[in-house]
């Protein structure tokens, strides 16, 4: 069955590096840090539930959020912009 309910976007940077040209485009509704792929996955989880049909940042290490979408089932490196809903993760295209 499909969700009904609209995705949180999650944009997911490295925290020692400066943000992306196209995030000033995003109307971001939180910005969070965290460390550890656990910590990483338990927040986007945790914050999407709360930001359904809104964009919000996380900021980590590279290797953490490498590891996060790891456990995820997703390839690539960041920043990179996923849309999360109760079917899962998902890469989508920065705007």
């Amino acid at each position: 069955m499909a969700d009904l309910q609209c995705p949180a976007t999650a944009i997911l940077l490295d925290a020692a590096a400066a943000p992306p040209p196209w995030l000033t485009r995003l109307n971001v509704a939180g910005r969070f840090e965290a460390r550890g792929s656990d910590a990483i996955v338990a927040l986007v989880e945790e914050t999407a539930d709360l930001y359904r049909g809104e964009a919000f940042v996380v900021a980590a290490p590279p290797a953490d959020l490498d590891q996060a979408l790891r456990t995820r089932g997703i390839g690539g490196t960041t920043p990179i912009v996923v849309e999360i809903d109760s079917n899962g993760w998902r890469t989508v295209s920065p705007p």
